[in-house]
C-alpha cells in the first residue's frame, strides 16, 4: 500500500477539477483558540462530553461551490488539548454517506474524508504532519514537506503515527445511495507525541501557536470544504503558506 501511495502524490485530490473557485480569498488566514480540556473525552464517535461544549466552534467555508445555489453539505469541527492530546471532534452533513476504504493508509480522500495539517514549529510551516480520516474510521497519516504557496512537493507515507483513537457514527445507510442520509460524526485524539519531530514546544503550553488546516472532501455527490482558504482556482489543500493560526488556551499578546 505504502508504495501505491508514493505514486500517488498528485492524485490526492483526483476529482477536484470539477470544483472551481467562486469567491474571493480572505485578505488574512482565520485564527482560532485551542481550548484545555477541563474533563475527560471518551473517543467514542458522539462528540456529547462536557468538555466538548467548551471549545470553539469553526466552521468550513466553501471556496469552490456556490452554496447560495445548492444546499450546502457543512462541516463544524472543534479542538481540545491537554499534555497528552489534541482531541477533534468533526460534524459533518452529509445526504450520500460513502466510505469502502477499510485498510489503514487506503485512498480515503476518494471518499467521505476529514482531514488535519498541522505543525507545532509555526517558524517553520514547509513541514506538516497529515491526518485523513473516512467516515468509517479508516485513516491515512504521512510527514509533508516542502510546502508553501504552491502543492507541496514531497510527501512521506512511511512515517507511522501511534496510540491514535478515532470513532465515527453516522445518521443514515452507509455506501447505501438509494436514501436520503443525514450526517455522520468523528472523533478523535492524536497523542502529543506525535507532533515531537518537526518541532516546537510539546505539549504546547498557553499562548502557544500552531499552524493548521481543517479539510473534507468531496465523496459522492458532496462538496469540498475547509477552514483556511488556499486561494486556489480549483480544490487543493496542500498549500501550508495559508495555514491558519490556532492559539493554546488563548492568543498571545
Amino acid at each position: 500500500m505504502r508504495k501505491i501511495l508514493m505514486l500517488s502524490v498528485s492524485l490526492l485530490f483526483v476529482g477536484a477539477a470539477c470544483a472551481q473557485r467562486v469567491q474571493e480569498q480572505p485578505a488574512t488566514v482565520p485564527e482560532t483558540v485551542i481550548a484545555r480540556a477541563t474533563s475527560a473525552i471518551v473517543v467514542d464517535g458522539q462528540g456529547n462530553d462536557d468538555a466538548w461544549k467548551k471549545a470553539t466552534k469553526i466552521p468550513f467555508i466553501f471556496p469552490w461551490n456556490d452554496v447560495t445555489k445548492e444546499t450546502p453539505q457543512s462541516t463544524m469541527a472543534r479542538m481540545l488539548y491537554d499534555d497528552q492530546a489534541l482531541y477533534l471532534l468533526y460534524e459533518c452533513v452529509d445526504p450520500y454517506l460513502h466510505a469502502e476504504v477499510t485498510e489503514k493508509d487506503g485512498p480515503v480522500w476518494e471518499e467521505d474524508a476529514v482531514e488535519i495539517f498541522v505543525t507545532p514549529n509555526p517558524a517553520d510551516i514547509t513541514a506538516y504532519f497529515g491526518y485523513e480520516m473516512n467516515a468509517n474510521g479508516t485513516f491515512l497519516d504521512y510527514m509533508a514537506f516542502e510546502g508553501g504557496e504552491h502543492s507541496t512537493k514531497s510527501i512521506q507515507f512511511a512515517w507511522e503515527s501511534e496510540g491514535m483513537q478515532l470513532q465515527t457514527s453516522w445518521v443514515g445507510t452507509l455506501n447505501d445511495h438509494s436514501d436520503v442520509d443525514k450526517s455522520w460524526i468523528l472523533e478523535m485524539a492524536i497523542p502529543m507525541e506525535n507532533f515531537r519531530h518537526l518541532g516546537g514546544t510539546i505539549p504546547p503550553q498557553p499562548g502557544d501557536m500552531w499552524r493548521l488546516n481543517l479539510n473534507r472532501t468531496q465523496g459522492y455527490k458532496g462538496q469540498f470544504s475547509i477552514w483556511s482558504d488556499p486561494g486556489t482556482d480549483k480544490a487543493s489543500f496542500h498549500h501550508s503558506a495559508f495555514f491558519g493560526k490556532a492559539w493554546f488556551s488563548h492568543k498571545a499578546e
